[in-house]
């Protein structure tokens, strides 16, 4: 916000200094060592004048001379967000990258990784009506569900049907969204948001999401972690335990630090998944922050001023309090 901020009447502002001299002036005859000068001794004139510790204090002059100062930034239109018109927000497009894969199934959440993030999506989706939204699945490779709509059952049909036993790859090759993604977004893709719904990635596809992500007309990219670092079972449907390579239960606890590194060196924005609606109220402002930034031609900035007018009004009821006269 304080980068942003800036006057959309500047103009207003030369007004400042020729307030403060005014009441520099003022509140200077208000003393009365300035009528008095040297004719008085100092402690005989301290004696002798009247109300002397009001003259001192905060008067109406401090006040109404605030009060000026706030009316006149007021009218220079301090403003340090842009107001985007209702159809640029609507075009406002999703991808949501879903992770299906065996580490998923996951029970440290109930009912399981993959339900959790299947129910978030829902509710993003369901906070999101009227705009385009596009369903990816991957595993060891990305494949396009659903193509951008704005029809929320048709969305909640698919997630519903999406398991790992129908992904033609194993693994967790998030970076193969990124082709997806884009075609997508098409010549939206800088005011898109590309969403993975994710256990985690694979330290082998860092370099090349930093090099999507750097490119100019590359989409915001945001990931929700779903699941905790110590992990959980994942669980097949007939109930046995998933097994990894060696032939052991698989490990799916959520490694921190390289979620660290995949963001610092990425870019992405790490959400993790929360029992409330936090995360989907993050996620929001999140996309809402992504089309600000794209900079809609049509955007105007928002006048701020009138928050300053409360302010300005409480400032000329103080002045005239009882017992307050203003020369």
């Amino acid at each position: 916000m304080i980068e942003q901020l800036h006057f959309l009447r500047p103009v207003w502002l030369l007004a400042l200094p020729g307030i403060t001299v005014l009441w520099w002036l003022l509140r200077r005859q208000q003393n009365p060592a300035a009528h008095l000068g040297n004719l008085v001794a100092p402690h005989l004139r301290k004696a002798l004048t009247i109300e002397r510790d009001s003259r001192t204090g905060f008067s109406a002059l401090d006040s109404f001379a605030l009060a000026l100062l706030a009316l006149t930034l007021a009218a220079a239109g301090p403003a340090w967000r842009q107001q985007v018109a209702p159809w640029f927000e609507e075009t406002a497009p999703l991808v949501i990258a879903l992770e299906v894969t065996d580490s998923m199934r996951s029970n440290d959440l109930t009912p399981s990784r993959l339900e959790r993030g299947r129910f978030k999506a829902l509710d993003l989706i369901a906070a999101r009506t009227g705009a385009r939204t596009a369903l990816i699945a991957y595993a060891g490779s990305a494949h396009i569900v659903v193509p951008p709509t704005t029809d929320s059952a048709v969305l909640a049909g698919f997630l519903e049907s999406l398991d790992p036993a129908i992904m033609p790859r194993p693994g967790n090759h998030a970076a193969s969204v990124l082709p997806l993604a884009r075609d997508l977004l098409g010549a939206s893709s800088t005011l898109g948001t590309v969403l993975f719904i994710t256990d985690g990635f694979d330290s082998a596809d860092i370099p090349e999401l930093a090099r999507f992500s750097a490119g100019p007309t590359a989409p915001a990219l945001a990931a929700l972690v779903v699941g905790t670092e110590a992990g959980g079972v994942a669980l097949l449907p007939d109930g046995k335990p998933v097994t990894g390579p060696n032939g052991a239960a698989l490990q799916t606890g959520i490694n921190r630090d390289l979620l660290n590194r995949v963001s610092r060196e990425t870019g992405i924005t790490l959400i993790p998944v929360e029992n409330d609606a936090g995360d989907i109220r993050r996620l929001l402002r999140l996309i809402e922050s992504n089309l600000l930034q794209a900079e809609d031609p049509e955007a105007q900035w928002h006048d701020e001023g009138w928050l300053l007018l409360w302010p300005a009004l409480l400032l000329l009821l103080y002045g005239f309090r009882r017992g307050w006269v203003l020369r």
